[in-house]
C-alpha cells in the first residue's frame, strides 16, 4: 500500500510541474506568439502530459504487478501450510475413529464370550451342551485375536486386498446367530434364522463382524417381546443376507445419515445401551471391501430391513 501511495504522489508532482511550466511559458510569451507557434506550444505541453502519464502508469503497473505476485506467493505458501495442518488434523481424527471403532468391535465377541461363559458357570447343562458353549467361548476368543489385526489393517492402513474364502451360507448364518443369541435373549427378544442354501466368497471374520453389528443394531431398535429375523436368500447373480427388526424404524433423512461415523438415530437409547455410533460406519467399510453396500428399507414405528448382497464369486 505504501509503494502505491509513493508512486501516486510522484506522478502528481511530475504532472503539476509540467502544467506549471507550461502556464509560465504561456504567460510570458503568448502575447508575442502567432497562431502556429501557439499550437506548437500547446501540442508540446499536451504531449509532455500524455508521455508523463503513460510512463507513470507503466511504472505503477510494474510495481503493482510485482506486489500482486508477491501476495500470490504468500497466499500459496499459506495454502500449503493450511493443507499440512488439515492433514495433521485428519490423521488425528482417523486415529480417534480407529480407537472408537476398535473399542466398539471388541464388545461384540466379548459379549458372546461373557454370555456363554456365564451359562457354563451358572447353569447345570448336559456335557454336550456345555462342550458347545465352551467351543463358542474358544472360537470367539480366537476371532477376537484375529479381528484385532484385521481391523488395524482395514481402518488404519486402509488395506483392501483381504483374503476371501468360500462359505456355505446356511452354516455362516448359524454361526452369526450363535454369537448374538445370548445378547438377544437377555433383551427379551426372539431370533428367527432361516435361509436358502448357497455358497459365497468372503472374509469370514470381517463379514461376521458386519452381520453381528446389524443384528445388534436391530436388538437396540426393538422392544421386549419382539422378533428379529436373520436370513439369507438365493437371488439372481448372487446371494443376499438380511436382518429385519420390527422396532422403532427410521425416516428417510435418518437412513441417509445412518452410516456416518458417530451418528446415532436415537442418542439416548444408543448411549443407554453403550452405543458409540461407529458400528454402521465400519459395517459400510467392510461391505465396500466385499464389493457391495448396505441397503435399508425402514418406516418409523414399523421396523427396519437391511440387505447385504454378494455377487456370485465375489
Amino acid at each position: 500500500m505504501k509503494v502505491h501511495l509513493k508512486v501516486f504522489f510522484i506522478c502528481v508532482i511530475a504532472l503539476s510541474l509540467v502544467v506549471v511550466a507550461g502556464e509560465l511559458f504561456l504567460s510570458a510569451y503568448i502575447v508575442r506568439l502567432d497562431f502556429d507557434q501557439y499550437m506548437r506550444c500547446a501540442i508540446f505541453l499536451l504531449s509532455a502530459v500524455i508521455i508523463t502519464s503513460v510512463l507513470a502508469s507503466i511504472f505503477t503497473w510494474r510495481i503493482s504487478r510485482k506486489r500482486t505476485l508477491e501476495l500470490a506467493s504468500m497466499e500459496n505458501e499459506l495454502r500449503l501450510q493450511r493443507g499440512r495442518i488439515d492433514n495433521l488434523e485428519g490423521q488425528a481424527e482417523r486415529r480417534e475413529e480407529f480407537i472408537a471403532s476398535f473399542a466398539h468391535e471388541l464388545k461384540t465377541p466379548l459379549t458372546a464370550i461373557i454370555g456363554y461363559a456365564d451359562m457354563i458357570r451358572s447353569m447345570d447343562m448336559p456335557s454336550k451342551q456345555r462342550f458347545t458353549a465352551a467351543g463358542y467361548v474358544f472360537s470367539e476368543g480366537k476371532r477376537l485375536e484375529a479381528l484385532s489385526l484385521k481391523l488395524l489393517e482395514l481402518i488404519v492402513v486402509g488395506k483392501q486386498d483381504v483374503e476371501m474364502r468360500d462359505f456355505e451360507c446356511g452354516y455362516f448364518i448359524r454361526e452369526v446367530a450363535a454369537v448374538v443369541l445370548p445378547s438377544v435373549k437377555d433383551s427379551g427378544l426372539e431370533l428367527n434364522i432361516f435361509g436358502d442354501r448357497g455358497q459365497v466368497s468372503l472374509e469370514g471374520d470381517l463379514f461376521k463382524t458386519l452381520m453381528i453389528n446389524l443384528v445388534d443394531n436391530a436388538r437396540k431398535a426393538s422392544k421386549k417381546g419382539q422378533n428379529i429375523d436373520l436370513y439369507g436368500k438365493k437371488e439372481q447373480r448372487g446371494y443376499a443376507f438380511y436382518v429385519r427388526d420390527y422396532g422403532t424404524g427410521m425416516t428417510e433423512e435418518e437412513i441417509d445419515r445412518i452410516t456416518e461415523a458417530f451418528y446415532m438415530v436415537d442418542k439416548s437409547r444408543s448411549r443407554a445401551q453403550n452405543g458409540s455410533g461407529i458400528g454402521l460406519a465400519l459395517c459400510q467399510k467392510i461391505a465396500e471391501v466385499h464389493g457391495t453396500s448396505l441397503e435399508y428399507k425402514s418406516r418409523p414405528g414399523e421396523g427396519t430391513t437391511v440387505r447385504v448382497f454378494l455377487r456370485q464369486g465375489a
